[in-house]
């Protein structure tokens, strides 16, 4: 019985996430559906993370601990893509939690539809006031790719996040896709993997908890250069992919609505970012980035490679 392959692989990276991984853990040990394992990425922790992620695997065979050096959350889940014996795979961060029948839903919906991915709404959790919204719903609905994708790139109903979503295991392993090592990289993930779902469906259940500081704007994210480049390069990577897929000019008119947030993003960024050790002045990091944003747009698709890898935040 022990070789018997789980159903569904969650993984979950956690770096020095003993304030809240064991809130995250508990959670998945009380869902409904119960053929699932866990692989927890420990991301190089120095604090208590180690043994509370202990305690669950000692009393939990499903939970599985994965010591890792140091790194990005993107290379701590291909570790655990790498790892995972699912059919499907879902993706927790270490510091949400998700409601009772999360994979239960996620799980019916896809299987019932055939699906490639399943998709569910989620909640806000506010951290200082203790208090639970609910923000964002969407519908029971079954889209093929081209509905799907050019959903996704609204980021209205589907959204870039690789958590609240239900993928089966074989679009990373049958496309060699792996998660960007960079900042934003759920938005290019989930580009690269939606370019390969024949089908993807909703599901109205809000079963994802995501934790914020606040509901300030700025939450605890502290903006730097490398964050602000990386925001920038998610347009010159998409349109690359959505290119050598023969994508990119169905979708162009959906992913204009991600080019302009990014674009008009980039002067707030950067000054958020001037704390932490801008070389230029705002002014002139905003108009670099800007810039960016429209060779980026414009170029031949044969020069995105190279756009890509410019930093012009510095």
């Amino acid at each position: 019985m022990d070789n018997v392959k789980p159903e569904i692989s969650v993984i979950i990276p956690v770096y020095n996430g003993d304030e809240h991984i064991g809130k995250c853990l508990s959670s998945l040990k009380k869902q409904s559906f119960t053929d699932f394992e866990v692989l927890i990425v420990n991301n190089g922790s120095t604090d208590n993370t180690q043994q509370i992620c202990k305690k669950f695997a000692d009393a939990d065979k499903r939970f599985k601990i994965i010591y890792h050096h140091h790194g990005s959350a993107g290379e701590a889940r291909n570790i655990g893509i790498d790892m995972a014996a699912g059919r499907y795979i879902a993706f927790v961060d270490s510091d949400d939690t998700v409601l009772e029948k999360y994979l239960e839903k996620l799980h019916t919906a896809i299987v019932k539809n055939n699906a490639d991915i399943s998709v569910c709404g989620f909640c806000l959790y506010y951290k200082n006031s203790d208090r639970v919204v609910q923000r964002h719903r969407i519908k029971d609905k079954v889209y093929d790719r081209s509905e799907a994708m050019k959903e996704l790139l609204r980021d209205r109903k589907m959204r870039f996040y690789l958590w609240n979503k239900l993928w089966k295991s074989e679009l990373f392993k049958d496309h060699n896709i792996s998660i960007p090592d960079m900042y934003y990289e759920d938005a290019v993930a989930c580009v690269m993997l939606y370019c390969h779902a024949d089908k993807v469906v909703t599901t109205d259940y809000c079963g994802y908890s995501y934790v914020r500081a606040s509901s300030s704007v700025l939450r605890e994210v502290e903006m730097n250069k490398s964050r602000v480049n990386d925001y920038i390069n998610t347009i010159p990577m998409i349109r690359r992919y959505l290119e050598e897929m023969g994508y990119y000019k169905d979708v162009k008119a959906p992913f204009n609505r991600h080019i302009f947030h990014v674009f008009f993003s980039v002067p707030f960024l950067s000054a958020q970012a001037k704390k932490k050790g801008l070389d230029k002045g705002v002014l002139k990091n905003s108009f670099s980035g800007m810039g960016k944003v429209i060779r980026s747009c414009r170029c031949d698709p044969a020069d995105l490679e190279n756009i890509a890898d410019e930093d012009v935040i510095i």
